[in-house]
């Protein structure tokens, strides 16, 4: 599941992902960026993960791919937040694919902090 955060702003959207994403959080998610991105060009990206487990099948995992190639092109700056191993190795394991993209990777009690450089509040 996707689900926008409160806190987001026109340029820095912020998502929790929790459980297995599947082809509607998509239908979601990738218009929300993409109303962003056309009216501000680049945009800032936060995301949540909170007992996040994988694509609920192929497709969408080939869904995520094609924003790779696409949208997240557009993303200056993108803050991860998530308490496991993995996770922190899924970003460090992205970033030769996303060298246009600043990335980061953030502990749950750093959330406020993740926001701040999000937003570039620093």
């Amino acid at each position: 599941m996707l689900e926008l955060l409160p806190q987001s702003t026109d340029t820095s959207l912020g998502f929790t992902v929790s459980g297995k994403l599947s082809a509607e959080d998509y239908d979601v998610f990738l218009p929300k960026l993409d109303e962003a991105i056309r009216d501000h060009g680049k945009i800032n990206l936060l995301l949540v993960m909170d007992h996040f487990e994988g694509y609920a099948d192929i497709d969408v995992a080939k869904t995520d791919f094609e924003f790779g190639k696409h949208q997240y092109h557009q993303v200056e700056r993108a803050a991860f937040v998530g308490g496991e191993k993995w996770q922190k190795w899924m970003v460090k394991a992205m970033d030769p694919f996303t060298r246009r993209t600043d990335e980061r990777f953030f502990d749950p009690e750093e959330l406020d902090e993740a926001w701040s450089w999000v937003k570039d509040e620093q």
